[in-house]
């Protein structure tokens, strides 16, 4: 069993990260996550970044990186960037779904997603020489996209190589009627990054860990990763109403606080 560390993935914070890098930073510190997820496009200068983070003592758990910015033409850059700003762990953050990324709703099939496992193997092939690691985030529709007894999950679990990091989502897996602690368990020796991700059925991302509302089962979730050695356990909220940016974060790392310390 391992010991979870805990970061933030700063989508939770997006709006505060766009408007003052530094001053996100520190609050995140503040309350007291042991690192942090980017997202987003590379608007900052990288070894500011690297350097805020070493002064903070936040580690750089990853960075959510669009498929557009691995590709032939502009994968190189990408490495630098992320070499300058510290990035081991590189993360596709969707592929397909409602956002079409890649191909159109209308191409979904399972072929299609076995070649992504392909073209993912082939990426992490080339980034591994340079000290990174390429990972996936999952969202509902890989879960519950079914091509006749296959998700697109089982087929990247089947096809990519067994070293690619995973990176399972948990509210989105709740989302799709799976649960996160089930689909953790059924993957052992996989790398993992874990997104907690409170969500509740009647009130979709308007909750927060700890909550009554919030579906997951924390407990059995944590004991899950404890046994796969997951890396991280990045808390990602998207309550844009009830509890937006530093708010939903607090109360998150105090939810999960509250759990672990039960468990001791």
């Amino acid at each position: 069993m391992s010991k979870l560390s805990i970061a933030l993935g700063l989508y939770s914070v997006y709006r505060d990260l766009q408007r003052d890098l530094e001053a996100t930073l520190r609050g995140v510190k503040q309350l007291g996550y042991e690192g942090v997820e980017f997202y987003g496009e590379f608007t900052h200068e990288p070894e500011k970044m690297k350097g805020l983070l070493e002064e903070l003592g936040l580690a750089n758990c990853g960075w959510h990186t669009e498929w557009k910015l691995l590709q032939p033409d502009t994968i190189e850059a990408t490495l630098d960037y992320h070499r300058r700003a510290g990035t081991r762990n590189i993360v596709i953050p969707a592929l397909g779904g409602p956002w079409e990324i890649g191909h159109k709703q209308h191409e979904d099939s399972a072929e299609v997603w076995i070649r992504y496992a392909e073209r993912m193997n082939e990426i992490a092939q080339q980034i591994a020489g340079q000290g990174f690691r390429l990972g996936y985030h999952t969202h509902a529709h890989e879960f519950d996209t079914d091509f006749g007894g296959t998700t697109p999950w089982d087929l990247l679990c089947q096809h990519t190589d067994s070293g690619m990091l995973l990176e399972l989502d948990t509210g989105n897996c709740i989302e799709a009627g799976a649960d996160p602690a089930e689909v953790i368990a059924a993957v052992p020796g996989r790398p993992l990054l874990v997104h907690g991700k409170p969500y509740s059925r009647t009130d979709g991302h308007e909750t927060f860990i700890g909550d009554i509302k919030d579906e997951n089962n924390w407990s059995e979730i944590i004991t899950q990763c404890e046994r796969a050695g997951t890396e991280w356990l990045i808390v990602e909220h998207e309550s844009e109403t009830a509890y937006p940016g530093f708010t939903g974060a607090e109360r998150c790392l105090a939810g999960l606080r509250a759990v672990l310390a039960k468990r001791q």
